[in-house]
């Protein structure tokens, strides 16, 4: 592979030698594999670059929506629909923010710069995050399992010689919970299941379990689900982690046992918290007892308040988002199992739902929200000292602040 710079690295960091191209700690050294994979190292779990340095990803994701949900055409009138001008100034936003990676849902051009997170898009139970635009499959049913074989080759064949690549992640917030019911009066993975035509395989599947055993059942599918897809995942790419499903990080939505049959079968458990009001540290360090595995937050956003698209005056909103995000990201990273946090958006935009319009850190016209990129540049420097310590004094045991 061609020797590259890592261009997102905050200034404190590039002044020292420290930091491999990748954005690895070389003090805290881990295995030389050539591949990103995760270690243990003095007590607490990092990813491990391919030359062998801790990393902790700090990284913004959905950046890839700038071009897809683009309300100004900015990416026609400002970069001249060129995505390499557009991933440029990203990765100058990202290097004064201080992120080291780019989370998932990348632009490609960024994908060669930075470290980064492949997303595979899996299927079988429904997303809760695309609701209607994600619906359930028969993941029994041969037809499907072919495909999502085919799919997992596919996206395999894109990510699987790119050593930036820290791994992949599946299905978002997908709906494990057994008792599910939405106010549409949807139900669970188990009611589509069992709904199924006679003859089915999926139904075939699912017959003969007595009351009182759904969540044992629940299981069985989510063992025959994983299975599938990281089987054939890591003969596509058995070079890269796999990163999971983006769980819902609330027990009531993901039942420990869904979080153990994961943790058989992925190298780290990823999630999206479901909301960001509560502190995540005693969860992580319970998800990793359970598991034994590395916990990433992978897509995160701690605002506190959600202000309305057109408000002129953001200065509260982003003082508090600001404040919260500073002690939320420092009480996740206090976790000696946390690998990772993954912030959500890189620009505002309107999602599918419109309930939910997305707050990046920029505007839509790719303006800086001020007070809140000077809290994240705060908050990322600050994340960095507790995993590492002070880069440079030279003192990289992790230490709390």
């Amino acid at each position: 592979m061609t020797r590259r710079r890592v261009l997102a690295l905050p200034a404190w960091m590039l002044r020292t030698r420290a930091y491999d191209r990748y954005g690895g700690v070389r003090a805290l050294a881990g295995r030389r594999t050539g591949w990103f994979h995760v270690e243990r190292i003095g007590g607490r779990w990092f990813f491990v670059t391919p030359d062998g340095g801790a990393f902790f990803s700090l990284g913004v994701t959905h950046a890839g929506e700038c071009v897809r949900r683009d309300e100004r055409n900015l990416f026609e009138t400002r970069y001249g629909g060129n995505e390499k001008r557009l991933a440029e100034y990203f990765l100058e936003k990202f290097r004064q923010w201080g992120y080291n990676s780019a989370g998932y849902g990348a632009l490609a051009a960024m994908e060669a710069k930075m470290p980064y997170v492949a997303e595979l898009w899996t299927e079988g139970p429904r997303s809760f995050a695309a609701r209607a635009n994600a619906p359930n499959s028969d993941i029994f049913d041969p037809a499907v399992a072919e495909r999502l074989r085919r799919k997992i080759r596919e996206v395999a064949a894109v990510h699987r010689r790119n050593r930036m690549c820290l791994g992949y992640v599946l299905i978002d917030l997908p709906i494990w919970d057994p008792s599910f019911r939405d106010a549409a009066g949807n139900g669970s993975y188990l009611d589509f299941l069992r709904g199924l035509p006679d003859g089915a395989a999926g139904k075939r599947a699912v017959l003969g379990f007595p009351p009182g055993s759904e969540e044992e059942l629940i299981n069985r599918v989510a063992n025959a689900y994983y299975k599938l897809v990281t089987g054939e995942l890591r003969k596509s790419d058995p070079n890269h982690l796999v990163l999971g499903d983006r769980l819902m990080a609330l027990p009531e939505r993901t039942p420990d046992s869904i979080v153990v049959t994961a943790g058989r079968y992925v190298d780290v458990i990823a999630f999206q918290p479901m909301g960001t009001r509560t502190p995540l540290r005693e969860y992580i360090d319970r998800v990793h007892g359970l598991t034994g595995k590395p916990v990433l937050l992978a897509d995160v956003n701690t605002m506190t308040s959600r202000p309305a698209k057109d408000q002129a005056d953001t200065t509260e909103y982003e003082r508090s988002a600001g404040e919260h995000t500073l002690a939320y990201y420092l009480d996740a990273a206090a976790s000696k199992a946390c690998v990772g946090l993954h912030r959500c958006t890189v620009r505002d935009y309107l999602p599918w739902n419109p309930r939910y319009f997305r707050r990046g850190l920029l505007r839509a016209d790719d303006s800086p929200y001020p007070i809140l990129a000077e809290y994240t540049a705060r908050t990322n420097r600050e994340v960095y000292e507790l995993v590492y310590g002070t880069a440079e004094s030279g003192h990289l045991e992790p230490h709390v602040r």
